[in-house]
């Protein structure tokens, strides 16, 4: 069985109304919006088109996740949408919840919902990005609700060095391996190789702690050389904790990939020669025993359009500087920085963050982003 345990839905009629929807979600807006040059690895595909896909790659189900919304209302929509893809392909189709934890009781009646009408689980969530931290209350009540329903939680995970790119998340990696210590019976996957979170299963008690925590591949072309990821992975970690996911309709290999495809990053894991049982479970197998949907099997058995920080210009403060770079070079301008709700010091603000990723973390829009650059050149006139 091929299972794409990690993909988005992203038709055609989102990018034509895309202008509305950063206002209502800066954040996942700034991840679908061109950059400055106009390059986007950002596809769209309608779901007949994805099915297609599905069809000339050889894959049997996909699992579609969330956006991580910033408003309850926005996941709830999206969550509606997803629905009635299940109901009209329900052998295809799968999909985690949507969910803003922030929202309370609201949310978890929304996962209730989802949980009525087909879906399988929780994510893709972004702490940094929802507003929320992996202690939070609310967040842990979500937690709880997917450990009391049996039902896998997936949380967006961004490696802590390396170079910036739109939606690279703060959380540091000590706080989802926290998560995991403090509920090891959750079933908890990390986004993206865990951020790197796998390398450190070498170590016996980090394994021992991780050992109900799985990881997918999503966008790994955009990280990682595929042929060194894989086997590195392999020497870390069980297989069996490894969840093939490609983050459909995203352009893996932007250079030439003029549109969403499944197939190249299918193929380059098929170049890797691997043995058949662990292919097999890296490919589908391992979803499915996680899922529940396949019972003969016992269940105990992701180059970016790179935006880099640039060097402080000295007249001018622009959206793409690092916060902390810009707080550095004119401490004046903590005061506005403050005014507008955005974190400056030293925790959690890494070096790489940019004014404008980090304005759309705090659920500020265009509009106000263009007020808080003026504001910041204004303090250092």
């Amino acid at each position: 069985m091929r299972i794409d345990a990690h993909i988005h839905y992203m038709p055609p009629s989102q990018r034509a109304r895309l202008a509305d929807f950063i206002k209502q979600e800066p954040y996942w807006g700034l991840l679908l919006s061109p950059d400055e040059a106009g390059k986007s690895v950002q596809g769209w595909a309608s779901a007949e088109r994805m099915i297609e896909d599905m069809d000339r790659a050889g894959l049997d189900r996909v699992v579609m996740q969330g956006e991580y919304p910033q408003r309850h209302e926005t996941g709830v929509d999206r969550n509606s949408r997803v629905l009635a893809l299940i109901r009209q392909w329900p052998e295809r189709v799968m999909a985690f919840a949507a969910i803003q934890p922030k929202a309370g009781s609201a949310a978890l009646d929304e996962l209730q919902r989802c949980l009525d009408g087909g879906m399988c689980g929780v994510g893709e969530l972004n702490p940094y990005a929802q507003g929320f931290s992996l202690d939070d209350a609310d967040f842990l009540r979500l937690v709880e609700a997917c450990i009391d329903n049996a039902i896998p939680l997936n949380l967006h995970v961004s490696e802590e060095v390396g170079h910036y790119y739109p939606g690279k998340s703060t959380t540091p990696l000590r706080h989802y391996y926290r998560l995991a210590e403090r509920y090891p019976e959750l079933k908890l996957i990390l986004a993206h190789w865990g951020g790197g979170l796998i390398f450190y299963e070498l170590m016996a008690k980090v394994r021992r702690t991780l050992k109900n925590v799985w990881y997918d591949t999503a966008a790994s072309p955009l990280l990682y050389p595929t042929k060194k990821i894989f086997p590195v992975a392999l020497a870390c970690l069980d297989h069996r904790k490894i969840l093939y996911g490609s983050d459909y309709p995203l352009l893996l290999y932007p250079r030439r990939q003029p549109e969403p495809d499944f197939q190249p990053f299918l193929a380059q894991i098929g170049e890797l020669a691997l043995d058949d049982a662990i292919y097999e479970d890296i490919m589908g197998r391992n979803m499915a025993r996680l899922l529940g949907i396949d019972k003969e099997i016992n269940i105990e058995e992701e180059k970016a359009s790179v935006q880099r920080s640039r060097p402080i210009i000295e007249k001018e403060i622009q959206g793409f500087m690092a916060v902390r770079l810009v707080v550095e070079a004119w401490p004046e301008t903590q005061a506005v920085f403050d005014r507008f709700g955005i974190p400056w010091r030293d925790c959690p603000v890494p070096a790489w963050e940019p004014i404008t990723q980090a304005a759309a973390a705090q659920g500020l829009g265009i509009d106000k982003q263009k007020s808080l650059i003026k504001a910041l050149n204004s303090a250092i006139q």
